[in-house]
């Protein structure tokens, strides 16, 4: 937290692009550029749900001098850093999944999860970040892991493809 956007994109690449990295590599040896590019962009909704987490903490953060996005940008701008976040990198990657991998119903199911998200952040999340940050997580964060699913199995089907000639 010395540093709002570092901390905690190193938070987001922590749960996202290292563990799949680091399976990709430990089963099979087949960490492809595909694969870095889409856990790196994941991993920038890492860094918007780490700051959902950051709200429960501003007060302690302002006294202890950590540089929180929330202490830093304030509540109102923070929140919708948090959703951008969140949801443009969510259609980045259904955008490479249909241009870079050719994969177009993957997209469209990763499009899909993003709308309940953008719902329980309407919901939950906007209207007061501090007391529904966990509401919001419960309600909203599956639909984001389905879609770190669709994207694994996006990328799986891609390279099926490959391996038997038909791409």
């Amino acid at each position: 937290k010395q540093s709002g956007w570092y901390g905690s994109y190193a938070l987001g690449a922590s749960y996202i692009a290292l563990p799949w990295w680091a399976g990709q590599l430990l089963f099979g040896n087949n960490l492809t550029w595909d694969v870095a590019l889409l856990t790196v962009l994941y991993s920038l909704a890492g860094l918007g749900i780490a700051i959902v987490n950051d709200f429960k903490s501003i007060e302690g953060d302002r006294e202890l001098g950590l540089k929180s996005l929330p202490v830093e940008f304030g509540i109102d701008v923070a929140k919708w850093i948090t959703v951008g976040t969140i949801d443009l990198t969510q259609l980045a990657v259904a955008a490479y999944v249909y241009q870079g991998l050719g994969e177009r119903w993957y997209s469209i199911a990763i499009q899909l999860l993003v709308i309940p998200q953008v719902f329980f952040q309407f919901k939950y999340f906007i209207p007061d970040p501090v007391k529904n940050d966990v509401k919001y997580q419960g309600a909203a964060q599956p639909f984001l892991v389905l879609g770190i699913l669709m994207t694994g199995l996006a990328v799986g089907h891609h390279n099926q493809l490959l391996a038997a000639g038909g791409l």
